[in-house]
């Protein structure tokens, strides 16, 4: 059975007044499932986004699109498939000493990067009895990246047993850089998609007045919708008959109740279940000022979507 996954949410030191442009509606705290609708600001030119449903609902006869097995058995809106089932409210369940750990790693990180007014995720999909440990393979004046861990006891930022290649290893949560766009390794990471026009027989509602594009390649599904200046896109392995329509949905859900940073031009979340329907990698990037910042974990889609929330 699997363990309970906690969040940890980090106080907020510093105000952060959100750009207007961003996706989702009011900001609340990144496990906070809120099903009040918002309109979103700024370049929002749909209602609403994703799904705040931290908790094992369900959705027709079957489980809710997401779950944590990443099961990949389903068919519409019934069945099992893999996704993002969280624990409601889990963050006030848990001790100051553990919000405390959280946050004095999250500021030992930040007083370490050489990138002013540098930004990190503030909150993190942590199990009962973890601790987050952090690491930063690269720090510049101008880049940076940093990779966030699960360890079961504190242990100081950049400490050996991070990076041992052992079987000890601990578990990564996520990885987090910020890079100027015009970085070579920047091109490509928003693709130019075109939902104005969407052919009926491809068109899925989302729910909260979102369409989204159904589209097959290639052996693979793909499921890709637009929340103003973000485009958020689902690709699976077409015989695994992934949920990507159920997945989706949640992840509109969570959007409508938590605001995502708010990009320059564009953002993009891509979610990737390789074959087998049983991982999943989620890559969410956006820009802001001359910087790209991108977060890469194999966390479920809205535990992705909540530490980008909580990025400040």
């Amino acid at each position: 059975m699997k363990k309970q996954k906690r969040w940890i949410v980090v106080p907020v030191t510093t105000a952060v007044v959100l750009a207007m442009a961003g996706c989702g509606g009011q900001d609340n705290n990144a496990s906070q499932a809120s099903n009040t609708s918002t309109s979103a600001a700024g370049g929002q030119t749909q209602s609403g986004s994703g799904g705040a449903d931290f908790s094992n609902g369900t959705e027709g006869s079957g489980s809710a699109a997401g779950t944590d097995d990443h099961s990949s058995n389903s068919s519409g809106d019934t069945g099992t498939s893999a996704g993002e089932t969280t624990n409601s409210g889990a963050e006030n369940s848990l001790g100051t000493q553990g919000q405390s750990s959280t946050n004095e790693v999250v500021q030992e990180v930040r007083s370490q990067l050489k990138l002013k007014h540098a930004v990190l995720p503030t909150s993190f999909p942590l199990e009962k009895g973890k601790h987050l440990a952090a690491a930063i393979p690269s720090n510049t004046a101008d880049a940076f990246k940093v990779n966030f861990y699960s360890v079961d006891q504190s242990v100081p930022v950049n400490d050996a047993s991070l990076t041992a290649t052992n079987s000890k290893a601990p578990s990564m949560l996520a990885s987090f850089e910020v890079k100027s766009d015009k970085d070579p390794d920047s091109k490509g990471i928003f693709p130019d998609t075109d939902l104005s026009n969407i052919p009926e027989d491809m068109s899925v509602d989302l729910g909260h007045g979102i369409k989204g594009m159904a589209e097959g390649a290639a052996g693979s599904q793909y499921l890709t919708w637009k929340e103003g200046r973000w485009t958020l896109q689902i690709r699976s392995v077409s015989e695994d008959k992934m949920n990507n329509p159920g997945i989706a949905k949640k992840m509109v859900e969570y959007l409508e109740s938590h605001t995502l940073p708010a990009p320059k031009d564009k953002g993009f979340v891509n979610v990737e279940y390789p074959s087998g329907g049983k991982t999943v990698n989620v890559t969410i990037s956006w820009q802001e000022g001359n910087q790209i910042h991108q977060l890469q974990t194999d966390q479920v889609p809205n535990e992705a979507l909540g530490m980008v929330v909580s990025v400040n």
